[in-house]
Formats: C-alpha cells, structure tokens, sequence
C-alpha cells in the first residue's frame, strides 16, 4: 500500500513539472487527461490498496484468534502432560508400594506356614502326651484300685486279727476268772454276773480320710444283752467289722446294753 501511494505521488509530480515546462495547450490538455486517469488509477489503486489492507487485518485478526486458541490447547496440553507426569509418578510411587507389600507378604506368608508346622508339632507332641496321660491315669485308677482292695484286705486282716486277739484275751480272761471263781466260789461268780456290758476294744483302722475314702470300724464287747453303733448302723453283733465311707466328719458311737445298764465308748473319723 506505501509502495502504491509513493508511486502515485512521483507520478502526479512528474506530470506536474511536465505541465510546467510544456507551452502547447494540447499538449497540456493531453497530459492534463493523462494525470486525471493516472489520480484515478491511484485513487483506485489506493481503494484497492485500503481493502486488501482490510481484508489483511482480517485475516490477522482471524489468525491472532486461531493462534490464542492453539495457544490455550497448547496451555491445556501443557497442563495434561504436567498432570499425567504427576500420575506417572504416582504410579511409580503406587508400583513400589505393592512391591514391598508383595515382598511383606511373602515374609507373613513364610512365617505362616512356620508357625503352621509349629502349630502341627505342638498338635501332636500335644496327642502323644494326652494318650501317655490317658495311659498314665488308667494306670493310676488300677493302682488305687489294687491300693484300695489291699487296704480293704488290711483292713479285713486287721479286722480279724483284732477279733482273734480279742478272744484269746477273752479266753484268757475266762481262764483267770475260771481260777478266781473255783478260788472264790459260786459268790463272786454270781457278783460278776450282774455287772453292766464291758466294751474291750472299738477302733477304726483309718481316723482320717479323704472324701470318697474307706475306713474300717471294729469292735468287741462282752457281757451285753444288745449292742448298736450310731449313726446309721444300728444293731451289731457282740464282735464284729464294719467298713465305711463317710462323706463327713463322723463320730461314732457303740452302746452296749443289758439288764443292768449300758456303756458307751466313740470314736471320730475325720474326713480332710
């Protein structure tokens, strides 16, 4: 457009100083025509010139709008990049946390099937002992089974040797008052015979025990019309043996009765 308007004024000045210096009017007139078609060559030169020039700042203004436009998609990429930069290392970050979590796991996983196999030889250490202690009480019970019927043969044994001892006494006893009374006579024989019950012995193999626990009670009166032990024997022989298990701390009471009276002797068996 500059280049139009400088060439338009040279050419106007030249035809200005052609003008000038030319004397023959028709020459003038000619080179008058000449300088009208030439304004209005660059009148429309200069028209044109304006509307190329607009149409230029159209374009521009259309390019400037499509390079901001680029320009904000270019700002949007930029922004996804910087955000998927940051997820890439996130995923990094995610990535390397699963590893030490797998690596964690393993350790757990391991020590699992450690304690697995620790748990399995604890089961059967754990049998082993249950069946030696099965083994071990099956024994016991027979043991004090054999205990048990050994004390009761004791017991019975005892029983019996009290018994015997307490007739040889009474034998003895008879023979001295056998002399006494073919010493003495009939007198002293009938004196004794009126006399109360007498209780030569009543005794308990065991005066303490544990709850479930036998005892053997044994006893030997002479002289009685009627004997009983208390509580919850009753009526007895004159010799006897009783074995018992009593839940509870006990004392036990004989009595020996006849026509002339009674006598009475205890005996306490105390249950731990």
């Amino acid at each position: 457009m500059k280049k139009t308007l400088i060439l338009t004024s040279l050419i106007a000045l030249t035809l200005s100083l052609i003008l000038t210096g030319c004397t023959d009017r028709a020459e003038q007139e000619r080179l008058q025509n000449e300088l009208t078609s030439a304004k209005a060559a660059a009148q429309k030169a200069a028209e044109d010139a304006n509307k190329e020039r607009s149409e230029l700042q159209a374009k521009i203004q259309t390019l400037t709008e499509e390079r901001d436009a680029l320009q904000t998609q270019v700002n949007a990429l930029n922004q996804q990049a910087e955000a998927h930069e940051q997820l890439r290392q996130r995923v990094e970050e995610l990535n390397g946390i699963q590893k030490k979590l797998q690596e964690q796991l393993a350790t757990v996983t391991a020590d699992q099937q450690t304690l697995r196999q620790n748990l399995t030889e604890v089961t059967r250490s754990r049998d082993t002992l249950q069946q030696e202690v099965a083994a071990l009480s099956k024994s016991r019970q027979a043991a004090e089974a054999e205990t048990q019927k050994a004390q009761e043969k004791i017991d019975e044994l005892t029983t019996k040797l009290q018994a015997e001892t307490a007739k040889a006494s009474e034998l003895q006893e008879q023979l001295q008052t056998v002399a006494v009374d073919t010493e003495e006579g009939v007198e002293n024989s009938a004196i004794r015979a009126i006399e109360s019950p007498i209780i030569r012995s009543f005794t308990t193999t065991r005066p303490r025990v544990s709850a479930g626990q036998k005892s053997t009670l044994s006893w030997w009166v002479v002289d009685a019309d009627k004997v009983r032990i208390e509580p919850n024997i009753g009526t007895v022989g004159a010799l006897g043996s009783r074995t018992i298990a009593p839940i509870k701390t006990t004392t036990f009471t004989i009595i020996a009765t006849n026509e002339n009276g009674e006598s009475r002797v205890t005996r306490r068996i105390e249950v731990l």
